[in-house]
């Protein structure tokens, strides 16, 4: 398996700060981002405790006896499927962990109260893309000319069009359609959502916040992948689009390209 990829992260044209972060880990294939929650104290402390906790876990292989052995105790217990990778087991571990440490770092400090943040993260190994997500920063895919967005947002709005409540013209308008049902430090116990795709030589996945996917149309995000320029420039175009849009929101793209397999 043979990729490469590129991230980057910007305050956006309307914020002080930046409560976004990402991790690009092209040797162990390991992609993230994660968005500090808006409107919640903190939200950049959330996001940095989330990255640097799926860092450690995947940056060292101190903790893989461990993670084995309680993966295997979890497929006896029926806790997970039987056939669950050890890759995607230890990403999901991965984020639950963030969840902890950070909902412990808001226990122990009521400054920290309510900070939470949104994760997507994806790791490549091999022929196969595990996916784990939580909240409503997103993860595409794009193949031989097609965009497809493999995630699906935790958000209210999301849930209102799964129930049939809205229909998409009236989704455009929804009043509260960043309101997001799940995240990571809420509470001590988080469900992580997982995928998995198969990888092909040309794939290219972006990992992204609301910042891009709030502004900028798929049909934009797709041309730009069209054009089949390296990860760095289609990074940087897509962040200057979601800028021209108005920049509402910190905006973060990572892209990462299967160049062989």
């Amino acid at each position: 398996m043979k990729l490469r990829a590129y991230g980057q992260t910007h305050p956006g044209l309307e914020r002080d700060n930046n409560e976004d972060a990402l991790l690009v880990n092209v040797e162990a294939g390991l992609f993230v981002v994660a968005d500090g929650m808006a409107g919640h104290r903190y939200g950049e402390l959330a996001s940095a405790i989330c990255v640097d906790t799926l860092k450690r876990f995947f940056e060292t292989d101190k903790l893989d006896n461990p993670l084995k052995k309680h993966l295997a105790r979890a497929k006896l217990q029926g806790q997970v499927p039987q056939n669950m990778p050890y890759q995607q087991f230890k990403l999901k571990s991965a984020i639950e962990e963030g969840n902890r440490a950070i909902f412990e770092t808001a226990t122990k400090n009521p400054e920290f109260e309510t900070m939470g943040t949104t994760v997507v993260g994806a790791i490549i190994v091999g022929k196969s893309i595990f996916l784990a997500h939580v909240g409503d920063s997103r993860i595409y895919r794009f193949r031989r000319g097609q965009l497809e967005q493999v995630t699906h947002d935790h958000s209210l709005l999301n849930e209102y069009l799964k129930l049939n409540l809205l229909s998409p013209e009236e989704a455009e308008a929804f009043p509260m359609k960043n309101v997001i049902v799940r995240a990571l430090g809420l509470a001590d116990h988080v469900e992580v959502e997982l995928g998995k795709r198969t990888a092909q030589k040309g794939d290219r996945l972006m990992l992204c916040s609301d910042g891009l996917s709030d502004l900028v149309k798929d049909e934009k995000i797709a041309e730009v992948f069209e054009k089949g320029e390296e990860p760095r420039i289609q990074v940087e175009t897509l962040i200057q689009l979601a800028l021209d849009a108005g920049g509402l929101d910190n905006v973060t793209v990572l892209v990462a390209e299967v160049e062989d397999v």
